[in-house]
């Protein structure tokens, strides 16, 4: 212990007998002032203040200018007395108010450093507030942009991990993650009011939908609302195709196109048939994994055959889709329907599939012409209908009707025959984002004088056209068969 100052604040003792005690006594009091409650003025400013206030501390920077301060050294704590200035030895740890940055700093060997740096550990503490005020509700409040949790790693004494544990204190306390827009709740993650993990979400932050659980004891997850998205692209024209990145899978529906109608027989005597319906496209459908078709796909749409113009009708078009030059999937076009005759109008072939898709009608000089199908595959397009025929006495009959598309599915109707009338055109799917048949062209009727009725157009996608009537000065045309479709449905 020295005889002359203080141990730690280096304060002067006053000796016995001494001479102007007043002297080392006030030294001692103004080295109080300044490590008593110590408050720098800044710790940047460089360049030294031309007429301080008695007892303004300041903490040197480097480079700091001035009469006094070029002979100090950066760190130092100066403090100014009666027009000069003193440097003031501070102790090991002393706490230093800096008013210009309104921090703290500590003395910490020759230099200083910020307070929080210096402390190792904090608490128990009842509320803490960063950047906003914490409060009994809150106890802790932080108003911040971005904030950092990082691990420790193994060069600083962790071991790289991070694990957040967050507890309650029964099953029917909640324990979540409540995320909010303007102060209103819109989505909360967590254990409410039981211990299965839930994802709620809101409008409102009034009325709470359940979007997602997980049973604790079976690791089960359900989806309240549902959770696979469904998107369906219509190809009408052909083109290039990619599944979006979310998909999994694809389905594929691809529809040929449809038949046309026969064009009828004329003449001015004897049996003439009206011309045969055409048959509708047929139908391919597949389900694919969608990151095998990354590269894309070409889709091929299949035109409608033309109705017969004194001739048979042409046939429709094939669908298909490619992947590079490989074919995935085709639908074969509908037969086009066959030109009225003597002796028959025959009908056009259904397009091959599994089954293979309706047919159209076949024409009668006896009865009416026959009906397009729309049984022989329900979920198909339905066929054109027959044109009416006249028989060697000269009856004129009625045309077939046009076979309904998707009868058992989402039911396209199909054309009504011509009596003594062109046949009406089929119909395309009523709800034509749930199915994509069409209905069959009804088949025009017969005359007994002039041309025969023209057949009607296949309707919606992939029908078949009706067949023209037979005629005296000329047969009816065969109607147009509609051209194919192709669905891509991605799924994920």
């Amino acid at each position: 212990m020295s005889d002359d100052q203080s141990a730690r604040l280096g304060l002067p003792y006053l000796a016995a007998g001494q001479m102007q005690k007043h002297v080392t006594l006030n030294e001692a009091l103004t080295r109080l002032d300044a490590l008593v409650q110590t408050t720098v003025a800044s710790r940047t400013a460089t360049v030294q203040p031309a007429d301080p206030q008695d007892g303004r501390l300041h903490i040197l920077p480097e480079d700091a200018e001035g009469s006094a301060w070029s002979a100090f050294s950066a760190g130092d704590l100066v403090r100014a007395e009666t027009g000069g200035w003193l440097v003031v030895e501070p102790p090991e740890g002393l706490l230093v108010w800096v008013a210009d940055e309104a921090v703290f700093v500590v003395r910490d060997g020759d230099g200083w450093i910020p307070l929080g740096a210096r402390l190792g550990e904090v608490g128990p503490l009842d509320r803490l507030g960063v950047g906003a005020t914490a409060d009994a509700a809150n106890p802790f409040a932080a108003k911040l942009n971005k904030a950092l949790w990082t691990a420790r790693d193994a060069a600083s004494g962790g071991d790289g991990d991070l694990r957040f544990t967050l507890n309650k204190e029964t099953s029917a306390d909640v324990l979540s993650l409540l995320f909010q827009s303007a102060y209103g709740g819109r989505a909360e993650l967590g254990l409410i009011g039981d211990d299965d993990l839930t994802l709620k979400v809101s409008a409102d932050g009034v009325v709470w939908r359940s979007a997602l659980g997980v049973d604790r004891s079976t690791a089960r997850v359900t989806f309240a609302q549902g959770a696979a998205r469904r998107e369906t692209t219509v190809v009408t024209s052909g083109g290039a195709w990619s599944p979006p990145a979310w998909a999994r899978t694809v389905e594929v529906v691809a529809v040929g196109g449809g038949g046309g109608g026969g064009a009828g027989a004329f003449g001015p005597s004897g049996a003439r048939y009206g011309g045969g319906g055409g048959g509708a496209g047929g139908v391919s459908r597949a389900v694919w994994p969608a990151e095998q078709l990354s590269a894309g796909l070409t889709v091929v749409i299949g035109a409608g055959g033309t109705g017969g113009v004194a001739a048979a009708g042409t046939g429709g078009g094939g669908s298909g889709v490619y992947l590079g030059s490989t074919a995935l999937l085709s639908a074969t076009g509908g037969g086009g329907g066959g030109l009225g005759g003597a002796a028959s109008g025959t009908a056009g072939a259904g397009g091959a599939s599994v089954p293979n898709s309706n047919g159209g009608g076949a024409s009668s000089v006896s009865t009416a012409g026959a009906a397009g199908k729309a049984f022989d595959r329900p979920d198909a397009p339905g066929g054109g209908g027959a044109g009416g025929g006249l028989d060697a006495a000269g009856t004129a009959r009625v045309g077939g009707a046009g076979g309904d598309g998707g009868v058992l599915a989402v039911k396209a109707s199909g054309g009504a025959a011509g009596s003594a009338s062109v046949g009406a055109a089929g119909a395309a799917a009523p709800l034509n984002l749930l199915h994509w048949a069409g209905g069959g062209g009804g088949g025009g009727g017969a005359v007994t004088s002039g041309a025969g009725y023209a057949g009607g157009a296949g309707g919606g996608s992939g029908a078949g056209g009706g067949g023209g009537g037979a005629g005296v000065a000329a047969g009816g045309v065969g109607g147009a068969g509609a051209p194919g479709v192709v669905w891509l449905t991605a799924q994920g």
